[in-house]
């Protein structure tokens, strides 16, 4: 949508034609009566970025970006900008995307023989030993019964290796602004993905600040759409303190939490607006960099434990389907001998 939008700006024509233009040529229907109401919203005054709020279209950051693009010099650059913001977040969703999918794979064959132990062999090798003796049906009961026990812990660790993966996942990428608030908030108390976290929420708000800077937004404009759009209360905390200090020191304080000491000399002698959005792209790179780093070691820890797990799963298959057929025949062998 913003993609098409930009384009009509570039070529001389205006925000509403570009989204008439998405209107009357999408096929899809929910796409379609979409574009017709933010159309309708832009035709009766409202602006773009009250139009995309209003349908929850988009993520909070980038609403907030389209916001303070529209009180930029020129709209058509900040828009242009935008998309260079937003292609940054897909690169490292896509990035990290690769990543995810062996350890999916592993953990989803170790669901289905914990549901298949549970639910299916379990249940018929003990109506298969009903029909046996009751001193061979003792022998398999007792033996199956450590069966469930281990199958119990191997579900009690997939259920926490699960957990921690989604939340880590729905906190770094989740489109509802709410739902990744609140991943954000418990991935923030989790060892290893607290770090996580907030090198990936660095990158994502110090990239936000540099594209607007340097489309000509203004410090305190860019500021304000940081502390609203970002999930972490330290974060916002952080800009906060640059916004008082721009207001008492007509400069920013580059907080330690977000700048260490190489990024704040980078900053000396800078003056103007794309100057410093340039260094804030910089910046932020490093945390993209550092983000994909430790998302990197997690995902191998992941698929380190989802071996370990599927092992484990097939270690319990073994003792319970071929061991208890071993069981059986030995109980039958003793019964016939003792006869």
């Amino acid at each position: 949508m913003l993609k098409t939008i930009h384009f009509t700006l570039v070529n001389g024509k205006s925000l509403s034609s570009g989204v008439e233009l998405l209107y009357k040529t999408t096929k899809n229907k929910k796409d379609k009566k979409l574009y017709k109401k933010i159309y309708g919203d832009i035709k009766d005054g409202l602006s773009f970025s009250q139009s995309l709020s209003k349908h929850r279209v988009g993520t909070k950051d980038s609403v907030a970006f389209v916001s303070m693009a529209e009180k930029s010099l020129s709209f058509r650059n900040a828009l242009g900008r935008l998309l260079k913001f937003m292609e940054s977040k897909r690169e490292f969703e896509r990035e990290s995307n690769e990543k995810t999918t062996v350890p999916f794979i592993y953990l989803f064959i170790v669901s289905i023989v914990v549901i298949a132990m549970r639910f299916f062999v379990v249940p018929y090798q003990i109506a298969e030993s009903k029909s046996l003796s009751d001193q061979v049906y003792g022998l398999v009961a007792d033996h199956l019964a450590f069966s469930m026990v281990m199958n119990n812990a191997l579900f009690i660790l997939l259920a926490v290796t699960v957990s921690y993966f989604l939340i880590l996942m729905l906190a770094l990428f989740s489109k509802n602004y709410h739902a990744k608030e609140l991943f954000s908030a418990v991935a923030m108390k989790l060892p290893f993905a607290s770090n996580i976290i907030m090198q990936f929420e660095k990158f994502v708000i110090l990239n936000m600040l540099g594209e607007m800077m340097k489309s000509g937004i203004s410090f305190k404009a860019s500021l304000r759409a940081a502390i609203s759009s970002t999930t972490i209360s330290k974060f916002k905390r952080a800009f906060e303190s640059d916004l008082e200090s721009i207001r008492t020191k007509g400069e920013l304080s580059y907080d330690p939490l977000l700048f260490d000491d190489i990024d704040r000399s980078l900053f000396v002698g800078v003056g103007t607006l794309d100057q410093v959005g340039s260094i804030m792209i910089e910046v932020s790179n490093k945390a993209r960099d550092k983000a994909l780093e430790l998302s990197g070691k997690f995902f191998r820890l992941i698929i380190a434990i989802s071996i370990f797990l599927m092992a484990f799963a097939v270690f319990i298959e073994f003792y319970t389907v071929v061991l208890t057929q071993l069981i059986i025949q030995k109980g039958l062998v003793d019964l016939a001998k003792g006869l």
